[in-house]
């Protein structure tokens, strides 16, 4: 398997290597609409723990990304007062907080960070394989996010098994986090939020 794969290249490639990443365990490194993400199977432990590693992270949980409302209400528990915003504002450049139902390993404790990008590629990967993928930016715990193929650490691509080139991201900033429970916005990014 090629190591890096360029999307506008080779995009059919790209997505089958990418797919069968996530279902042989595997862990790769993939353009979001945002910032560039590591990820693969979430739940699948040792996958958890190889990014954390590659990223010497502590256990603070990662988010994750899923392919449409029908999968994050699988994962988590959606109050009825608050579909709304989810089916006004996903996909796009947020990441709702929400308290979580079992199984996502990535994620320890009570709530999950959770993700509809934009960019579609990520999004058909989660839905072809019908499992959540880690969510976390491609980065050094600490360091700035990055928002370019060019400037992800050749350190973690040496590290990951595959690495999907997609360019540089159509936002260039990082989500908008968005806590549904607590009802406040987290952090201020690429999309405006109101309540």
């Amino acid at each position: 398997m090629r190591k890096v794969i360029s999307l506008h290249k080779d995009y059919q490639l790209a997505l089958e290597s990418a797919t069968k990443a996530v279902l042989d365990g595997k862990v790769f490194i993939y353009p979001t609409d945002t910032v560039y993400g590591i990820g693969g199977n979430a739940l699948d432990e040792g996958v958890c723990e190889r990014i954390r590693e590659m990223k010497k992270r502590d256990v603070k949980p990662f988010s994750v990304i899923v392919s449409d409302f029908s999968m994050l209400r699988k994962y988590c528990e959606v109050p009825e007062d608050r579909v709304r915003y989810l089916f006004q504002y996903l996909p796009g450049p947020y990441t709702f907080i929400l308290v979580k139902k079992a199984g996502i390993l990535s994620c320890p404790g009570g709530r999950i960070g959770v993700r509809v990008p934009m960019h579609s590629f990520i999004r058909k990967i989660s839905g072809d394989t019908g499992i959540p993928i880690i969510g976390t930016s491609a980065n050094i715990s600490g360091k700035e996010p990055v928002f370019s193929f060019k400037k992800v650490s050749r350190a973690l691509i040496r590290q990951a098994d595959l690495a999907i080139d997609g360019g540089d991201t159509y936002y260039r900033q990082e989500s908008t986090v968005v806590d549904l429970v607590d009802m406040e916005v987290k952090r201020e990014g690429a999309g405006k939020f109101h309540f």
